[in-house]
């Protein structure tokens, strides 16, 4: 994967929404049990990709600290 940091930090933040969008659709309490579970499923995914994209944005910001760092 090759993203800049701030299109990386816009999927963060896109995850981070669509997480929410989630949680709300939970919370509203019209899901039937199976939706429920899937809702909760994709939640659980999302954090885990949100997560990835986290760690490669730290590794983007070490790299660039490496780089200023040799300039």
């Amino acid at each position: 994967m090759n993203l800049s940091p701030k299109a990386v930090r816009f999927v963060i933040e896109a995850l981070e929404y669509y997480q929410k969008f989630h949680v709300d659709q939970l919370r509203q309490g019209t899901c039937s049990d199976d939706e429920a579970a899937d809702l909760e499923n994709d939640r659980l995914y999302l954090e885990a990709i949100k997560a990835d994209f986290e760690k490669y944005q730290g590794e983007l910001a070490g790299h660039r600290e490496n780089v200023n760092a040799d300039a």
